[in-house]
């Protein structure tokens, strides 16, 4: 899977756009299996507009058949689109740290002991295997 830094290189218009044509969809169709009018659809595509809510997004993964990977990708390029000051999270991510505050608290404890990739390797590791 890519990096969030990565995923800075490709703008979130061109990503979706290569994707819509990989897949051998037009943007007509694309943009009414999502819920927005061609004309949004393509102002998003060349960069003119923000990035699909997180709904949409869904729509647009599931539409295209995306894998795990490439919607994770997806939401990552999102989140870095967003051309507000706010905190950049992976929009499938959101819901989530919300609704549980003990994510949170991890993240905070891991900044304030200093813990790195090596520890959070663990858990990932831990979390994969349950996973299957």
């Amino acid at each position: 899977m890519k990096t969030m830094n990565e995923n800075e290189k490709v703008s979130f218009g061109k990503h979706i756009e290569t994707l819509r044509k990989s897949r051998g969809k037009s943007l007509r169709e694309t943009a009414k299996a999502i819920g927005v009018s061609p004309q949004f659809y393509s102002e998003v595509e060349k960069d003119r507009r923000s990035a699909f809510t997180k709904e949409r997004l869904e729509r647009l993964a599931a539409y295209l058949i995306l894998t795990e990977t490439e919607t994770h990708t997806l939401y990552d390029i999102a989140a870095q689109a967003r051309t507000s000051s706010d905190i950049v999270v992976p929009q499938d991510c959101v819901d989530y740290l919300v609704d549980n505050s003990y994510v949170v608290e991890a993240l905070r404890l891991s900044k304030e002991t200093g813990a790195g990739e090596k520890e959070w390797q663990v858990l990932l590791d831990e979390l994969k295997a349950r996973k299957g």
